[in-house]
């Protein structure tokens, strides 16, 4: 099986500028339609997420990539990962179309680029998924052996608490969610673990997902109201926290906001960078994407240190990300642009002078271990 996977699969390089590398994957025999982005290395190797999902067209997952890719360049950057912007999406339902042997072959085009891309779980892949992807390649992280930082889902949830405390410091004087109202997008793992840790901290919730069984479990844990997709969106609260789908904040649905803050795990929750603009006018404080939800990201920088992973040394660090986005919006009130284009100018400027340019190689325990 392994030598007819290998034989059967092809890697076909697409050019597009701004990017270093983008790779179109397929495995006629087994379905396996992929794509590999690589958009920066300044900072150290790609590290990001396998995304598995049944993107309607080739195009969309195309663009879909990009976007991912260049966020994890910006998520790495405003963190001083020391990582480059990678990502991968394979187009297939993850219900219903994920096999064994695509993981696989898969993990046979990420070892190709010997080490150029680190995959990892992301929406759609899980850690029973990398597992299989580890079969093929060395260069995947988040698997469940001693030194691994293991499920990245509770750190991001941290990490995007931290962030909707620093929305509500700087909107109401106060970083307490008590008797605060928060409408959550999305419960998948981390919006769920958002939600206890909201509920637990004494936020009123309203919630929302295309999943009802999912809203249902979760109104009956937290108490939460349940909200229909497309009402939630307009939903009066002090803090909208998007977990789902990225694009969800556009000039369509701007004007329904009944927010003060935007803060939320989704990844590219602007359509386009303007939106930003759109919302600073409207009086909306927005914690930008790639900083509030880059919990994940920092959880498993740890795992690749000489040494293996340390939840202690994670934690602390995405901690911190409430300090950075206080830093973010004092330049964006300084500057009077929004905290986007304040989030993307700090990012840069680290890009610019490598700061937090990796200087050790990673280092991957899962190979140099016996156990998992």
């Amino acid at each position: 099986m392994t030598l007819v996977l290998e034989q059967a699969l092809e890697l076909e390089e697409i050019l597009v500028p701004g990017y270093e590398k983008v790779i179109k994957v397929t495995n006629k025999e087994i379905g396996l339609k992929a794509i590999i982005c690589i958009h920066d290395t300044t900072m150290g190797p790609a590290l990001g997420g396998i995304r598995i999902y049944p993107y309607a067209s080739f195009e969309i997952a195309f663009n879909d990539v990009l976007r991912l890719s260049k966020g994890m360049t910006y998520k790495s950057a405003i963190t001083e990962s020391g990582w480059g912007g990678g990502k991968s999406v394979i187009i297939a339902d993850p219900q219903k179309n994920k096999t064994k042997e695509m993981l696989y072959s898969f993990g046979q085009a990420v070892d190709r680029l010997q080490g150029e891309y680190i995959c990892a779980e992301d929406v759609g892949c899980t850690p029973e998924d990398v597992l299989e992807i580890k079969k093929a390649t060395s260069y995947v992280v988040g698997l469940p052996h001693k030194k691994s930082s293991g499920n990245p889902s509770p750190f991001t949830a941290w990490g995007t608490y931290r962030g909707i405390q620093s929305v509500l410091k700087k909107t109401t004087g106060s970083e307490s969610p008590e008797n605060r109202t928060i409408a959550i997008q999305g419960l998948g793992s981390v919006g769920c673990e958002l939600a206890k840790l909201l509920f637990w901290n004494g936020a009123r919730l309203i919630v929302s997902d295309i999943n009802p069984v999912k809203s249902q479990a979760i109104a009956e844990f937290t108490g939460a109201k349940i909200a229909s997709p497309r009402d939630i969106l307009s939903e009066k609260c002090d803090v909208f926290a998007p977990c789902a789908i990225g694009s969800v904040i556009n000039e369509q649905m701007i004007p329904h906001l009944n927010c003060t803050a935007i803060a939320g795990c989704a990844n590219n929750q602007l359509f386009k960078d303007s939106d930003a603009d759109e919302l600073m006018a409207a009086g909306i404080l927005y914690a930008p994407d790639f900083v509030i939800n880059a919990g994940g990201l920092i959880n498993v920088t740890q795992e690749l240190g000489v040494d293996g992973y340390d939840p202690i040394a994670a934690r602390d660090k995405i901690h911190q990300l409430y300090d950075q986005l206080m830093v973010i919006y004092e330049i964006a009130e300084q500057n009077r642009f929004s905290t986007h284009r304040a989030a993307l100018a700090l990012a840069n400027y680290r890009l610019k002078y490598r700061i937090g340019k990796r200087t050790a190689p990673p280092c991957f325990h899962h190979v140099i271990t016996s156990d998992g």
